[in-house]
């Protein structure tokens, strides 16, 4: 039940100094106040009757009130206060008496604003399922005003989304998207509010996703039907494309494929990236040719989200019938890092800028255009991983040598 009455606000007045009066709105016990634009000295008030001394002023009071029961009472009818506190009510009321005057940035309006502001279709779809999120948690969402957002709210809505979604990488991606929104309406200067001070977002260590070679060189000879062979042809590329992203993948065309490289611009950096086009490579191409792109799941899935949802489940599946690890997408990119470093020694440096990571050094740069190193690199994976063959080391090359002198000796 809401209930209404006057109340002189006295609380922020000197002795002997007009206060102002306002409504009080209470719901469920909690009490919130609209103004009437009417300021009374405390000896022009009855705090008994709670009316004004003055007629003329009562009076005028009395209109104030007579149109905000008028427009709870709408409101109601409507049914769009059920659930709201007091405070929200508030604003409700106030939004009727003053619609054209410049209310508080609304939390949501800006996150929505945002979110649709985003460049890439991706993010676009990553923010919006934040809000999503925040809707099914604060039934009240719509209302919330920055100043909203505190600490108790994030941690709030942090143990609402550990129901469906247990682990806290998965959550932070949330919590970090409204910390991207408040960070934007601070620079807007549309708040002051920063609950992020004092509440850290922890990533928890990430499990890792590599697999071995002769694990993935059964997965790429095993016999499967053609149904299937192809989402391991998909991965199969990725991999030997250095790991090559999906969406970018999906995306590059055959005009993309200059003298024998690869040549595209990274979606997630946007970073210029070139990669030698081996012949183990072209024969996937070959086989997975597109109409619109260079190869052909976008013939027939509608965007990158659909397609990776789909190659990720049948490779789970392959993987459970051949008695593999799990496997996605993911995969791919971290197991050709792992077997470069502990399989082939190939320099973590190098590594690096195949991968396309930068620390923005001369160093770093120099690497990004010598780009033999990282064509040796993929080479060498390719040989290993397809066929066995791993490259001979210094050691290697001295053993057999002394081995060859000794053979010699012995003639």
């Amino acid at each position: 039940m809401i209930t209404t009455k006057f109340y002189l606000d006295t609380r922020s007045t000197g002795a002997g100094c007009a206060a102002p009066l306002k409504i009080s709105v209470t719901v469920n016990r909690s009490v919130s106040y609209i103004p009437t634009g009417i300021r009374l000295l405390p000896s022009d008030w009855n705090p008994t009757s709670l009316k004004a001394k003055s007629p003329a002023v009562q009076q005028t009071a009395d209109l104030k009130m007579a149109d905000v029961i008028t427009i709870i009472r709408d409101l109601q009818r409507k049914g769009k206060l059920d659930g709201l506190n007091a405070r929200e009510i508030r604003d409700r009321v106030m939004d009727e008496i003053s619609p054209d005057e410049k209310k508080p940035e609304r939390f949501l309006d800006v996150f929505r604003s945002f979110a649709d502001s985003r460049d890439k279709p991706r993010t676009r779809e990553i923010y919006h399922a934040t809000l999503a999120k925040i809707l099914a948690f604060d039934t009240r969402a719509k209302y919330l005003t920055f100043a909203d957002i505190s600490i108790g709210w994030l941690d709030r809505f942090d143990t609402f989304l550990a129901k469906t979604a247990p682990k806290k990488n998965s959550r932070n991606i949330h919590l970090r998207n409204i910390r991207a929104v408040i960070n934007h309406a601070r620079k807007l200067q549309m708040t002051m509010n920063y609950p992020f001070i004092n509440y850290e977002i922890r990533p928890e260590p990430t499990a890792k996703r590599n697999l071995a070679a002769d694990t993935l060189r059964t997965l790429f000879t095993a016999e499967l039907p053609a149904w299937q062979k192809k989402y391991v042809d998909f991965f199969e590329l990725s991999f030997l494309l250095i790991g090559m992203n999906t969406e970018d993948l999906l995306h590059v065309q055959e005009s993309d494929i200059i003298d024998g490289r690869l040549e595209y611009i990274r979606a997630k950096t946007g970073r210029p990236y070139s990669i030698k086009i081996e012949p183990e490579c072209q024969e996937i191409i070959r086989r997975l040719a597109g109409k619109r792109y260079l190869i052909n799941p976008l013939d027939t899935y509608a965007c990158t989200a659909h397609w990776t949802s789909k190659v990720d489940n049948v490779l789970k599946q392959i993987a459970e019938d051949l008695h593999l690890p799990r496997i996605s997408m993911y995969w791919a990119r971290h197991s050709w890092t792992t077997i470069a470093i502990n399989d082939l020694d190939i320099p973590e440096r190098t590594v690096s800028s195949a991968m396309g990571h930068s620390d923005k050094s001369v160093t770093d740069i120099y690497i990004n255009f010598d780009r033999g190193k990282i064509d040796r690199a993929n080479r060498q994976m390719i040989d290993f991983v397809l066929y066995g063959k791993k490259p001979l080391t210094v050691f290697d090359l001295l053993s057999r040598t002394s081995e060859g002198l000794k053979i010699a000796q012995n003639e």
